[in-house]
Protein backbone atom coordinates (compact mmCIF):
# COMPACT_ATOMS: atom_id res chain seq x y z
CA UNK A 1 0.00 0.00 0.00
CA UNK A 2 2.78 2.29 0.64
CA UNK A 3 4.08 1.07 -2.37
CA UNK A 4 1.17 2.01 -4.51
CA UNK A 5 1.04 5.54 -2.45
CA UNK A 6 4.24 6.49 -3.36
CA UNK A 7 4.00 5.79 -6.49
CA UNK A 8 0.84 7.55 -7.09
CA UNK A 9 2.38 10.96 -5.03
CA UNK A 10 5.33 10.52 -7.67
CA UNK A 11 3.26 10.74 -10.22
CA UNK A 12 0.86 13.30 -9.23
CA UNK A 13 4.43 15.25 -8.71
CA UNK A 14 5.75 14.96 -12.35
CA UNK A 15 2.56 15.82 -13.78
CA UNK A 16 2.41 19.10 -11.67
CA UNK A 17 5.92 20.10 -12.55
CA UNK A 18 5.42 19.12 -16.08
CA UNK A 19 2.69 21.57 -16.16
CA UNK A 20 4.67 24.52 -14.99
CA UNK A 21 6.23 27.01 -17.23
CA UNK A 22 8.92 29.21 -15.12
CA UNK A 23 9.51 32.38 -16.99
CA UNK A 24 11.98 35.32 -15.59
CA UNK A 25 10.73 39.11 -16.33
CA UNK A 26 11.91 42.34 -15.53
CA UNK A 27 12.31 43.07 -11.66
CA UNK A 28 11.35 46.79 -13.45
CA UNK A 29 8.63 47.49 -15.46
CA UNK A 30 9.11 47.48 -18.81
CA UNK A 31 5.59 49.19 -20.53
CA UNK A 32 3.49 48.68 -21.93
CA UNK A 33 4.97 45.13 -22.37
CA UNK A 34 5.47 44.28 -18.60
CA UNK A 35 4.71 45.31 -15.14
CA UNK A 36 6.56 44.20 -11.87
CA UNK A 37 3.82 44.52 -9.77
CA UNK A 38 1.02 43.56 -11.45
CA UNK A 39 -0.16 40.09 -12.66
CA UNK A 40 -3.28 41.76 -14.87
CA UNK A 41 -1.27 44.21 -16.65
CA UNK A 42 0.77 44.93 -19.21
CA UNK A 43 0.52 43.47 -22.96
CA UNK A 44 2.21 40.43 -21.90
CA UNK A 45 0.94 38.89 -18.60
CA UNK A 46 -2.31 39.49 -21.23
CA UNK A 47 -0.89 37.03 -23.61
CA UNK A 48 0.29 34.46 -20.77
CA UNK A 49 -2.84 34.69 -19.14
CA UNK A 50 -4.62 33.02 -22.66
CA UNK A 51 -1.81 30.86 -22.86
CA UNK A 52 -1.95 29.53 -19.45
CA UNK A 53 -6.29 29.35 -20.19
CA UNK A 54 -5.74 27.55 -23.22
CA UNK A 55 -2.94 25.14 -22.73
CA UNK A 56 -3.42 24.37 -18.47
CA UNK A 57 0.20 25.78 -18.26
CA UNK A 58 0.47 27.06 -14.60
CA UNK A 59 2.53 30.03 -15.24
CA UNK A 60 5.88 30.86 -12.65
CA UNK A 61 7.08 34.14 -12.97
CA UNK A 62 10.50 34.70 -11.25
CA UNK A 63 11.62 38.84 -11.25
CA UNK A 64 14.97 38.92 -12.22
CA UNK A 65 17.93 41.64 -13.28
CA UNK A 66 18.57 41.91 -17.07
CA UNK A 67 21.82 39.50 -16.24
CA UNK A 68 20.56 37.61 -13.64
CA UNK A 69 17.59 36.65 -16.40
CA UNK A 70 20.56 35.68 -18.98
CA UNK A 71 21.91 33.16 -16.55
CA UNK A 72 18.47 31.67 -15.38
CA UNK A 73 17.70 30.84 -18.85
CA UNK A 74 21.35 29.90 -19.68
CA UNK A 75 20.79 27.45 -16.92
CA UNK A 76 17.91 25.84 -17.61
CA UNK A 77 16.68 27.36 -14.16
CA UNK A 78 13.74 29.08 -15.87
CA UNK A 79 11.88 28.07 -19.23
CA UNK A 80 12.27 31.21 -20.95
CA UNK A 81 12.62 34.76 -20.15
CA UNK A 82 11.76 38.14 -22.40
CA UNK A 83 14.18 39.28 -25.04
CA UNK A 84 14.84 39.96 -28.71
CA UNK A 85 16.83 37.47 -30.50
CA UNK A 86 18.76 40.24 -32.37
CA UNK A 87 19.91 41.72 -29.07
CA UNK A 88 21.44 37.93 -28.13
CA UNK A 89 24.48 37.68 -29.05
CA UNK A 90 24.59 33.67 -28.47
CA UNK A 91 21.07 33.57 -30.01
CA UNK A 92 21.52 29.95 -31.52
CA UNK A 93 21.99 28.10 -28.36
CA UNK A 94 18.66 28.67 -27.89
CA UNK A 95 14.52 28.56 -28.93
CA UNK A 96 12.79 31.40 -29.45
CA UNK A 97 9.12 32.41 -30.18
CA UNK A 98 7.72 34.23 -33.18
CA UNK A 99 7.83 38.08 -32.74
CA UNK A 100 5.03 39.20 -30.17
CA UNK A 101 5.45 42.78 -31.27
CA UNK A 102 7.98 45.14 -32.88
CA UNK A 103 10.23 47.21 -30.70
CA UNK A 104 11.09 50.78 -32.43
CA UNK A 105 14.58 52.26 -31.10
CA UNK A 106 14.82 55.64 -30.50
CA UNK A 107 17.19 58.09 -28.99
CA UNK A 108 16.57 60.24 -25.98
CA UNK A 109 18.76 63.11 -24.69
CA UNK A 110 18.39 66.06 -22.34
CA UNK A 111 16.36 69.30 -23.16
CA UNK A 112 20.14 70.65 -24.15
CA UNK A 113 21.01 67.65 -26.28
CA UNK A 114 20.57 67.03 -30.55
CA UNK A 115 19.33 63.38 -31.00
CA UNK A 116 20.97 63.52 -34.90
CA UNK A 117 24.78 63.70 -32.95
CA UNK A 118 24.48 60.81 -31.29
CA UNK A 119 23.23 58.32 -34.61
CA UNK A 120 25.71 55.49 -34.75
CA UNK A 121 26.63 56.45 -38.41
CA UNK A 122 27.61 60.33 -37.05
CA UNK A 123 31.59 60.15 -38.01
CA UNK A 124 32.23 63.11 -34.87
CA UNK A 125 29.80 61.10 -32.17
CA UNK A 126 30.92 61.51 -29.14
CA UNK A 127 29.64 61.15 -25.29
CA UNK A 128 28.05 58.80 -22.50
CA UNK A 129 25.80 56.27 -23.38
CA UNK A 130 23.55 55.30 -20.26
CA UNK A 131 21.80 51.91 -20.32
CA UNK A 132 20.92 49.23 -18.54
CA UNK A 133 22.69 46.57 -16.71
CA UNK A 134 23.61 44.12 -19.30
CA UNK A 135 21.64 45.41 -22.51
CA UNK A 136 23.27 45.00 -25.75
CA UNK A 137 23.18 47.66 -28.27
CA UNK A 138 24.58 45.96 -31.62
CA UNK A 139 24.88 49.46 -33.87
CA UNK A 140 27.22 50.97 -30.77
CA UNK A 141 29.21 48.10 -29.30
CA UNK A 142 32.15 48.74 -31.36
CA UNK A 143 31.94 52.37 -30.96
CA UNK A 144 31.99 51.35 -27.29
CA UNK A 145 34.64 48.77 -27.61
CA UNK A 146 36.75 51.25 -29.35
CA UNK A 147 36.09 53.70 -26.50
CA UNK A 148 34.91 56.28 -29.09
CA UNK A 149 31.92 56.78 -26.80
CA UNK A 150 31.51 55.38 -22.89
CA UNK A 151 29.07 53.33 -21.10
CA UNK A 152 27.26 54.22 -17.66
CA UNK A 153 24.88 51.62 -16.21
CA UNK A 154 21.69 52.19 -14.65
CA UNK A 155 18.60 49.90 -13.18
CA UNK A 156 16.04 50.90 -14.92
CA UNK A 157 14.50 52.87 -17.64
CA UNK A 158 13.00 55.41 -15.48
CA UNK A 159 16.10 56.26 -13.75
CA UNK A 160 17.67 57.08 -17.31
CA UNK A 161 14.78 59.10 -17.91
CA UNK A 162 15.31 61.01 -14.19
CA UNK A 163 18.98 61.00 -14.59
CA UNK A 164 18.80 62.57 -17.91
CA UNK A 165 15.68 65.19 -17.07
CA UNK A 166 17.85 66.31 -14.08
CA UNK A 167 21.62 66.45 -15.65
CA UNK A 168 21.02 69.27 -19.04
CA UNK A 169 24.50 67.83 -20.28
CA UNK A 170 24.00 67.44 -23.72
CA UNK A 171 26.45 64.42 -24.33
CA UNK A 172 24.77 62.34 -22.79
CA UNK A 173 22.37 59.66 -24.31
CA UNK A 174 20.48 56.83 -24.11
CA UNK A 175 18.71 54.38 -26.97
CA UNK A 176 15.10 53.58 -25.51
CA UNK A 177 11.54 51.45 -26.96
CA UNK A 178 9.50 54.69 -28.37
CA UNK A 179 6.53 52.90 -26.55
CA UNK A 180 8.76 52.56 -23.39
CA UNK A 181 9.61 56.15 -23.24
CA UNK A 182 6.28 57.23 -24.35
CA UNK A 183 4.98 55.64 -21.63
CA UNK A 184 6.81 57.44 -19.00
CA UNK A 185 6.24 60.39 -20.91
CA UNK A 186 2.60 60.20 -20.69
CA UNK A 187 3.05 59.14 -16.75
CA UNK A 188 5.58 62.26 -15.99
CA UNK A 189 5.00 65.17 -18.46
CA UNK A 190 8.46 66.78 -16.86
CA UNK A 191 9.67 64.18 -19.32
CA UNK A 192 8.19 66.20 -22.29
CA UNK A 193 11.20 68.40 -22.04
CA UNK A 194 13.30 65.28 -23.28
CA UNK A 195 14.38 65.21 -27.08
CA UNK A 196 13.62 62.32 -28.83
CA UNK A 197 14.84 60.89 -32.48
CA UNK A 198 12.33 61.75 -35.33
CA UNK A 199 13.90 58.10 -37.24
CA UNK A 200 14.89 55.07 -35.31
CA UNK A 201 17.70 52.96 -34.67
CA UNK A 202 16.97 49.90 -34.51
CA UNK A 203 13.33 47.57 -35.08
CA UNK A 204 13.02 44.16 -33.57
CA UNK A 205 10.72 41.58 -32.77
CA UNK A 206 9.75 41.34 -28.79
CA UNK A 207 10.29 38.21 -28.17
CA UNK A 208 10.70 35.08 -25.87
CA UNK A 209 13.91 33.37 -25.33
CA UNK A 210 14.20 29.84 -24.62
CA UNK A 211 16.16 27.06 -22.19
CA UNK A 212 17.73 24.73 -24.99
CA UNK A 213 16.62 22.09 -23.45
CA UNK A 214 13.78 19.28 -24.65
CA UNK A 215 11.54 20.97 -21.90
CA UNK A 216 12.55 24.48 -23.51
CA UNK A 217 11.44 22.80 -27.20
CA UNK A 218 8.25 21.63 -25.77
CA UNK A 219 6.99 25.13 -24.46
CA UNK A 220 8.53 27.13 -27.30
CA UNK A 221 6.83 24.74 -29.68
CA UNK A 222 3.36 25.21 -27.40
CA UNK A 223 3.86 29.07 -27.31
CA UNK A 224 4.40 29.42 -31.14
CA UNK A 225 1.52 27.27 -32.05
CA UNK A 226 -1.02 29.38 -29.84
CA UNK A 227 0.65 32.51 -30.65
CA UNK A 228 0.13 31.97 -34.13
CA UNK A 229 -3.71 31.90 -33.37
CA UNK A 230 -3.67 34.83 -31.54
CA UNK A 231 -2.47 36.21 -34.44
CA UNK A 232 -4.98 34.82 -37.19
CA UNK A 233 -7.93 35.79 -34.93
CA UNK A 234 -6.46 39.41 -34.41
CA UNK A 235 -6.72 39.53 -30.74
CA UNK A 236 -2.44 39.92 -30.07
CA UNK A 237 -3.54 43.09 -32.53
CA UNK A 238 -6.53 44.46 -30.25
CA UNK A 239 -4.05 43.46 -26.97
CA UNK A 240 -1.66 45.75 -28.50
CA UNK A 241 -3.72 48.53 -29.73
CA UNK A 242 -5.72 48.74 -26.07
CA UNK A 243 -2.22 49.83 -24.41
CA UNK A 244 -1.50 52.77 -27.50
Amino acid sequence: MKQVSLVLLLLFYSQVHADTFRLALPEDDYPPFHFANSDNEGILNKILSLFSAETGYIIEKVLASEMRSVKLVRDSKVDARLESKAWQPDSSQYYWSDGIATIEDIIVVSQNGDPASFHSQNESIAGVLLANYGYVFPEYEQLLADQVIRRENFYSDLAILHSLYNNHKNTRFTIMSRAVFNWYRQKFPKFHILNTSHFSVGEEPLQLQFSFTPRGKVRADSFNNFLKKLKANGELARIINSYE
